[in-house]
């Protein structure tokens, strides 16, 4: 097995920090978590609520759900609007796509059947899969994941599918931002050995702090 040596590996998750730090442990590593995002829930939930009405009216035949935490999002809101046994029930009737094994297991863990899961769980890899599938005059649901997703959105409507976005969460800055501000020195520094970035939005808000910081240029360099 690999062995990280004793060096210093920097984590910017937040949801999956603990099980990172444990397995850097056991590589030998010594994890340094600093988390650089978080999932609040949308303000506006009427667009969110607009499309389930449509999806459990059978307006809606193909639903795409990119990642757990929105797909558990999507399930909640639906129990709060008091829909929650019917949108199962059209979901049962609908064809149902999954990017990847986080909403896969919160599908499965619901009972909801899945009839597409990509070789690669990508937006890409979604598009490739669904040219397999005839899209034109479809109406096709997207679970959003903190931000627009224009490339999979355009990419369907290229196809002749009408997309309705399903807004559930957005992106915001970690609470405490002190292992943040902590991490830019260190890096800059050089007391970090591996920065473990783990998925894109983590990016924007490391650089957005080092700018306030007035460290952006140090940290780049």
């Amino acid at each position: 097995m690999t062995s990280l040596r004793g060096k210093t590996i920097a984590i910017t998750e937040a949801r999956r920090a603990t099980e990172l730090a444990s397995l850097i442990t056991k590589l030998g590593g010594i994890p340094y978590s600093a988390p650089a995002v978080r999932e609040v829930p949308v303000r506006e939930r009427q667009p969110a609520l607009d499309v389930l009405e449509r999806i459990c009216r059978r307006d809606v035949s193909v639903i795409i759900f990119l990642t757990g935490v929105g797909t558990r999002a999507f399930f909640g809101l639906a129990t709060e609007a008091g829909k929650r046994e019917a949108l199962f029930t059209v979901l049962q009737e609908m064809f149902v796509a999954a990017r990847g094994p986080k909403p896969i297991a919160v599908l499965r863990e619901a009972g909801v059947r899945i009839d597409l899961v990509p070789k690669e769980p990508t937006s890409e890899g979604l598009l490739r899969e669904l040219a397999n599938h005839e899209l034109r005059g479809k109406v096709v649901a997207v679970q959003l994941y903190g931000e627009e997703n224009r490339f999979l959105v355009e990419g369907l409507r290229a196809r002749g599918a009408t997309v309705f976005e399903i807004p559930l969460y957005e992106w915001a800055l970690p609470e405490d931002q002190e292992p943040l501000v902590r991490l830019i020195h260190d890096l800059i520094q050089g007391r970090v050995d591996v920065l473990a970035i783990t998925s894109a939005p983590q990016v924007k808000p490391l650089f957005a702090v080092a700018e306030r910081l007035g460290l952006k240029g140090d940290l780049v360099t």
